[in-house]
């Protein structure tokens, strides 16, 4: 240290001190500083390259670390997160096919779609065995009794043992968890909620919820997937390590990677990212999350046994023309998908409020039972939500002609059309049911697919009801522009149309939402009519509030969010909104260690201006409470330090007595408002600058 005429205690040569180097302690719920990490990182740059010792080459390879630590990091991700996605759909897979039976020829931990791959008929395998053929039932009607009981039995088995582990081992593992990350991103601490106990629980909790058939789905957790797996990876490199604000760009990249998996859409997974999920979001993030998001999908591409090897989720094999006057259709889906999604978020808002203020939060595990339980037993008498979500999307995306998805070709039979729209948006009534008492509740699960699949079936019951009315009126009327093609009305643009109309009417998704079904289908037809539905969906839905689920269910469990998108009109000033008026300062001379330990014993603030006296009163920095206490316990650690020693925040002072130097704890360019500072340009400094405090 610098010495005057007195001499400054090294409180920091103590051998277990390894944190006063003016770095905050990250606690538990407390805010970062952005400002001051950024100005860390800088320090670490020009510090690592400082020193004349050092030859060129030396400095230049530092450089090209420096720069490598984020590509490895990246890559670790984006490798990690694609190779548990791809275990998690598997796995998935093989739990809900677990319901129906097992494969008895090549080994019981096989999905059906490996176990019959080498049959013609999937529904004929001679390699797999339902549980009546197991257990030996012949009679078809006990056949069809033992097969929906153990189809019940394995459902709530599932489920309750995902609630159990998510209630034991890791409780943030629950629900989708996409609230949290945007909370994380914007710069709060939640300790544990990226932890690798969570990784595990979440990954496991996953497979066992979406094999058990509730209604929920893996695409919006797998988010939170991925952002576990950034945590983890971050702790093995020096320049994310210990810096907060570095490690939430690799968390903005790894959400980009979270939908890349998810639906194999990289390019929606960055615009996701940049759109929904991230606050502080550079240039050079964008770049990165899109290396991260496509070596992801292209990990999943490469060890998923299961998919054809292509990337498109369903892709489209059709590829008509639409016609002009089906865009009137189109906005009218859009227009009911966002009173669908409008419905759903209130609804299941109302649930999860009364599922934290009601005597059900003492229950998370009877509550999943009994959910799985409710699901199982509808969901086996109705034929289009018996199986997998995934194929049911499938399906109806799919052209009649080309439909051969067993029980779905009834999709295409114009002969019992009435029947297949009675048990179409019958479908969709009950998802939506289900769906509004199923998500959130304590078990890992999103609300993605099952969005999509309500969407899929309102949209595919509207544009089959087209079909039907232009086979019986002919190509007259609005329907004359058929005459001149062979395919008119195609009812799977309709149901892909209402799936994404559904999807953005609970989340207010917009451009990102149409790349990803882009992606997703493939149909680069189709774009308009999703872009019209999207729209009409936002501003349907936005009349009943514009925030979406997510933001709603942030300020439901009490996290500090501040909505970049949210805009602010405020007739307060900074004066107006402030709830005490007693000062409390520090100044730069005249502190000991005992004043400074009464002061902190005698408040609660979490940091104090350092002025020049208390008669200037002119500010010279900002100290924060934790320093503070760090500093003071080190200070009673040290031998030659006692009550009286003095503390000041200048290593040059004009004193012969032993005294503490706090400068290198010290914020020396705090930003500072008045008191008649407008209070919504008070709100956009903080999100704009990414500060924990302000002067006023």
């Amino acid at each position: 240290r610098r010495k005057g005429e007195g001499e400054a205690v090294d409180i920091g040569s103590i051998a277990d001190d390894k944190g006063l180097d003016g770095q905050p302690d990250v606690k538990d719920f407390m805010t970062i500083d952005w400002t001051f990490y950024n100005e860390k990182d800088r320090e670490r740059r020009m510090s690592e390259m400082a020193g004349s010792r050092r030859s060129a080459i030396i400095k230049a390879m530092f450089s090209v670390y420096d720069a490598m630590q984020s590509w490895l990091a990246l890559s670790a991700i984006g490798f990690i997160s694609g190779a548990l996605a791809a275990m998690i759909g598997t796995g998935s897979d093989w739990a809900m096919d677990l319901k129906f039976g097992m494969c008895w020829g090549r080994g019981f931990w096989i999905t059906r779609t490996m176990c019959c791959k080498d049959s013609a008929d999937i529904m004929s395998c001679p390699n797999w065995q339902t549980w009546a053929q197991i257990l030996g039932v012949s009679d078809p009607a006990n056949e069809q009794i033992i097969s929906y009981l153990i189809y019940i039995l394995i459902a709530v088995a599932q489920g309750g043992y995902a609630a159990w582990l998510c209630a034991t081992f890791a409780p943030y593992a629950v629900a989708s968890g996409i609230g949290e990350i945007k909370v994380i991103l914007s710069g709060f601490v939640i300790k544990k909620f990226l932890g690798g106990w969570t990784l595990l629980i979440k990954c496991v909790g996953l497979v066992l919820s979406v094999g058990s058939g509730l209604s929920i789905g893996k695409e919006g957790p797998a988010i939170h997937v991925c952002c576990c797996v950034s945590n983890v990876v971050s702790r093995m490199f020096s320049k994310y390590a210990f810096n907060e604000a570095k490690k939430r760009e690799l968390l903005s990249a790894a959400s980009a990677a979270g939908i890349g998996v998810a639906f194999g859409a990289p390019i929606g997974g960055v615009l996701f990212s940049l759109e929904e999920v991230s606050l502080y979001f550079p240039p050079k993030t964008m770049w990165r999350a899109l290396y991260c998001a496509t070596f992801a999908a292209m990990t999943l591409q490469r060890l998923n046994p299961q998919p054809s090897g292509k990337l498109v989720m369903f892709e489209v094999t059709y590829h008509h023309q639409w016609k002009l006057f089906e865009l009137a259709p189109f906005a009218f889906v859009g227009a009911v998908g966002g009173l669908i999604g409008a419905f759903i978020h209130k609804m299941n808002l109302r649930v999860a409020r009364f599922r934290k203020t009601s005597q059900l939060k003492k229950w998370p595990v009877s509550e999943v039972m009994a959910c799985a339980f409710i699901t199982s037993v509808i969901d086996y008498t109705v034929v289009y939500l018996r199986g997998s979500s995934m194929v049911l999307l499938s399906a109806l995306f799919s052209e009649c002609k080309n439909s051969n998805q067993d029980t779905f070709e009834e999709l295409c039979n114009h002969e019992n059309g009435k029947e297949i729209l009675f048990f179409l948006l019958l479908s969709a009534v009950i998802k939506t049911l289900l769906t509004i008492v199923t998500f959130g509740n304590p078990c890992p699960g999103g609300v993605f697919v099952p969005a999509l699949v309500i969407g899929g079936l309102m949209g595919r019951a509207v544009g089959f009801a087209l079909q039907l009315l232009e086979n019986e009126m002919g190509d007259v009327g609005f329907f004359s522009q058929c005459r001149s093609s062979s395919s008119c009305i195609t009812p799977g643009v309709y149901a892909i149309v209402g799936a994404s109309a559904v999807l953005g009417g609970i989340t207010r998704m917009t451009v990102c939402l149409v790349v990803i079904m882009f992606e997703v289908t493939g149909g680069y037809e189709y774009v308009l009519p999703v872009m019209v539905a999207v729209m009409m969906s936002k501003w349907v839905a936005d009349a009943f509030g514009k925030a979406s689920i997510y933001n709603d269910l942030i300020h439901l469990k009490g996290y500090p969010h501040l909505d970049n998108k949210r805009e602010y009109t405020f007739s307060e000033r900074a004066s107006d909104v402030m709830t005490c008026r007693d000062l409390f300062v520090l100044s730069t001379k005249g502190n000991s260690v005992d004043s400074i330990e009464s002061l902190l014993s005698s408040t609660t603030y979490q940091g104090f201006p350092v002025v020049t006296s208390h008669t200037e009163m002119l500010v010279v920095g900002f100290i924060s409470r934790d320093s503070l206490v760090r500093v003071m316990k080190k200070c009673r650690q040290h031998p030659n330090v006692l009550g009286n020693t003095l503390c000041l925040f200048s290593s040059e002072v004009d004193t012969n007595d032993l005294f503490v130097d706090l400068s290198p704890y010290l914020d020396k360019s705090p930003i500072q408002i008045t008191e008649k500072t407008p209070l919504d340009r008070v709100i956009e400094m903080f999100r704009a600058l990414g500060i924990r405090y302000l002067l006023v």
